[in-house]
Formats: C-alpha cells, structure tokens, sequence
C-alpha cells in the first residue's frame, strides 16, 4: 500500500471548530446522493457523453451502469463504466470528457431533502459528524460552493484522494474514524449506495442506507437500516438523540407529521394512468414532473400534505411525489388528491399546491384494499393537521381569488 501523508487524510478546507459535544457517537456521512443532489445530474451529462459514444446503446442499460457504479471515485466509475458498456474509449479518456462538463453545473446540485435538517439538528444536539466522500480533492470546493458553510461545519472531511482504494474498501471511513478520534463501534454511516454501505461495514460500523436506486434489497447484506430518505431517519436507534421537530395527531394512533419548507407548484392538470378514480376511487389531478423538477427534487418520494387552489378557490389535499410502489410506476409522478367534491374533472386547468408536511414514506402495499384504507387514512390526517400551525398559516402562500 503506497504511504499517504497525514495531510492528506483530512482534506484542509475542512475548517475545525471548537464547539461542545455531548454524544459519544459520531456521524459519518457520505457526500453524493446522502447530503447533495448530484446522481440525476451526473446519469444525465455522462449518460449523454456515453450514448454519443455509442448510439447503438439502449438508455435502460447505460442507465443501469451508471446505478452499479454510483458511490465510487469518479476515475474507478469511468474505468468500470468503460469495461461494463465495451466503449470506444478508455476510462480516463471518458472522465477527462465529462469532468469539465459536470464541473460548470455543480452550481446546480441542492442539498438532498432532510439534510439541512440533520446537520443543524447534530449541531444542535452536539453531535460531530464527518465527511468520508469519494469526490476527489480538486472537485470538492465547486461542487459544494453553493452550500455555504457545510464543509466548515464538519470535524473532519475525507476525500477520494486521501485513500489509496476506493469504496467498497473501508479505508476512506477508517480514515474518517481515526481523523474523529473514535473506535468504530462509536460511528453511524449514513450513505445512499450498495458499495459505500459495505465499505462502512466492513468498517465495523453502524450504517444506515438511504438508497438513491430504487433496489433497496441490494443494501440488505451491508446496512443495519434501510430508510426511505433523510426525513425518516430515527437517530435514537443508534445512541444519537432524536429528532423533535414531528408533530402527533394526537388521537391515539402513531400518524404524526414533519413541517418542511413550504414548496409552491404550479402547472396545468394533466391525464395520469386512469386509475385515481376509476381503480381507487381517490381523484388525483396530477401535475408535469419535467417543467417542476427544480420543486420536485427538493422532497423525497413520500406522502405530503398541503393545499390546493383551483379555479379561484383553495383547498386541503393530500398528495404523493414518487413511483406508487405497488403499481410500480416507471417514471416520477405528482398526484395531489383535493379534498374537495368536484362535479367535473379540471384537465388542463391551472391548479397551485403549497407542500407544507411530509406525512409517510412510499410503501408497496399487499393489497389493494388496504392501500385504498391508508390513502383515506392519509387524508384524515390532512384534515385535522392542516386546521393547526404551522401547517394552516401556509394556505397564505397560494394566490388565488376566494
């Protein structure tokens, strides 16, 4: 193994500060795809170099061996994207073509949904958390220059370059832990792919997977938890102190709701799969995911609720942002459900949403049945939350003449 000077093992743009701590655990999170935005950006600008490389290439398998390497150094990804897909060109060739073009768009990339949550709840709370990431040294500063103080907050930040093998070898967190100065068992991993998750474990620490592809059993073997996204994160489990900020129903079951940062779409209504009403019963009147990406992006797949204004009047809704596990939808879809009896359906109308709480994770029912109950169940919950703060103060936020 060639030495690696101290120097490099936590990256210096790292800038410590001394602040109390009060937990014996410490966190260790993953950059890409945990903490940033970056897997959407990077499948679709190395996606399209790679299909320019090779036409003949069907997008399902380029997109499958972008989703097999996700987790590792950006070199080893090209190496293996090179090997999987038989291209033209070799590994380095392809990253010196997409470095450039990735690098002028970091700008773009926003903190994943929840993450701004977690880092100021573990400062909060007292808690030290470090970077173990396998972006490169260099790649670093541009990809988090429009994230303000992030770096700066973590007790130590581990790079790509610092280790001399990449994810799944655990020495990027070994690396982490000893920068920490903590044993292992004292570390909680949070990272969103397979080969990051092994490499915490075989770390010997805690990990716990918030995936970024949707073959969640592929982080079975390697975590001790798979949750939906940063939203459901039960730091409790693990030693850590628990997040406060849930709010109870209050009537005796365990339905509770997170407030998030109201989100504000707008767009005509437009046809869906046909089977809101005509298989559940529920009428959903979706919105276009590509024209709200930007809006989109900033929730994690799940069950929200907020309010709706159509045709001058606004209204308590329900909606789901996602895939409908149990029909197993192929793209990301936006079917807010008002709450509201209608006469006619509104196709092609203007319709606003305010998203003002996350009420649930997606979840792949057994039965039709039973997610027809959990919907109504859903939209029990809106009605009672959405009559208190800070949920009822957000129907403000739609303009709309009542």
């Amino acid at each position: 193994m060639p030495s690696i000077d101290a120097s490099e093992r936590v990256d210096p743009s790292c800038v410590r500060r001394p602040r109390p701590h009060m937990s014996s655990r410490v966190v260790v999170l993953d950059l890409d795809g945990t903490l940033i935005n970056t897997e959407q950006l990077v499948d679709e600008i190395v996606g399209a170099v790679v299909l320019d490389l090779d036409p003949s290439l069907a997008p399902s398998c380029v997109h499958d061996a972008l989703e097999k390497v996700r987790g590792t150094r950006p070199l080893d990804a090209s190496r293996a994207v090179v090997r999987a897909l038989n291209l033209p060109i070799s590994g380095e060739a392809l990253l010196e073509r997409t470095a450039p073009l990735l690098n002028a768009r970091w700008g773009e990339v926003r903190l994943m949904p929840g993450a701004a949550r977690l880092l100021a709840h573990l400062d909060a709370a007292g808690v030290r958390y470090g970077l173990a990431t396998s972006t490169p040294r260099e790649y670093l500063a541009s990809k988090m220059a429009s994230h303000g103080d992030v770096l700066a907050r973590m007790a130590c930040v581990v790079t790509g370059c610092a280790v001399s093998k990449g994810k799944p070898d655990p020495e990027i967190f070994t690396r982490a832990r000893e920068a920490l100065g903590v044993e292992a068992k004292a570390c909680v991993v949070v990272e969103d792919t397979p080969v990051g998750c092994e490499a915490a474990r075989r770390a010997g620490m805690t990990t716990v997977a918030v995936p970024s592809i949707r073959d969640r059993g592929a982080f079975e073997p390697w975590s001790d938890v798979v949750v939906h996204s940063l939203y459901d994160l039960e730091l409790e489990r693990f030693g850590l102190p628990a997040f406060t900020d849930w709010l109870s129903v209050g009537d005796g079951s365990s339905d509770r709701v997170l407030p998030v940062p109201p989100v504000v779409m707008r767009g005509p209504v437009v046809k869906g799969f046909g089977r809101g009403s005509s298989v559940l019963g529920i009428p959903t009147a979706n919105l276009d995911v590509t024209p709200l990406k930007r809006e989109v992006d900033s929730l994690a797949p799940g069950i929200y609720l907020g309010w709706a204004s159509v045709r001058g009047a606004s209204h308590a809704m329900v909606m789901s942002i996602g895939w409908n596990p149990y029909f197993d939808n192929a793209k990301k879809t936006i079917e807010p459900w008002l709450l509201h009896e209608f006469e006619d359906n509104f196709y092609g109308e203007d319709l606003a949403v305010v998203v003002a709480g996350y009420i649930r994770p997606e979840a792949d029912f057994t039965t039709l049945d039973a997610l027809v109950a959990r919907i109504h169940r859903d939209a029990d919950v809106a009605r009672v939350m959405l009559s208190r703060e800070p949920f009822v103060e957000t129907r403000a936020l739609l303009s709309c003449d009542e």
